[in-house]
């Protein structure tokens, strides 16, 4: 049976994809297929690569949809997309020792218990519902009206 020859774009294609060398490399995802994703390297040669298992297949899809560059690696199962380049700081550390988060929305979620803290103040938040602030004084300073919904309020 003869073999069939490759279409001119096949060739091109085939020929772009190149064995990986060690080392580093630099790519963005292309395109997905099931567990295999083309990535175009820096230098403009093309693999196709799988996910470690320690890379999380949402942070493919984020690079691949914002064209963030990925780490590539050779490995025995052919080239590893390994992680991701982070190229802007989402998280400000100042001078001062502060730490500002900047987003248009921040969801923080633990499976036992939300606790933030400063000095002997504290908020804490428990997955059966309860709210707890904790500390020597509280301030409500509201410019507007304070409503409380609930079946029931006690005050000590």
């Amino acid at each position: 049976m003869a073999k069939k020859e490759a279409t001119p774009r096949k060739k091109k294609a085939l020929a772009a994809e190149v064995a990986l060398a060690p080392g580093l490399h630099a790519g963005v995802i292309e395109l997905r297929s099931d567990a295999s994703y083309r990535v175009r390297l820096l230098d403009g040669s093309v693999v196709s690569a799988t996910l470690d298992d320690e890379v999380d297949v949402e942070l493919a899809r984020e690079c691949q949809r914002r064209g963030r560059k990925v780490i590539v690696v050779a490995s025995e199962r052919g080239p590893l997309i390994v992680g991701a380049l982070q190229t802007s700081r989402p998280i400000a550390r100042e001078v001062d020792g502060s730490l500002l988060l900047s987003a248009k929305k921040i969801r923080l979620k633990a499976d036992q218990a939300l606790i933030l803290e400063s000095g002997d103040a504290a908020l804490r938040l428990a997955p059966e519902g309860l709210l707890k602030l904790e500390g020597d004084k509280m301030l409500v300073d509201v410019g507007g009206l304070v409503r409380f919904l609930a079946a029931r309020v006690e005050f000590p």
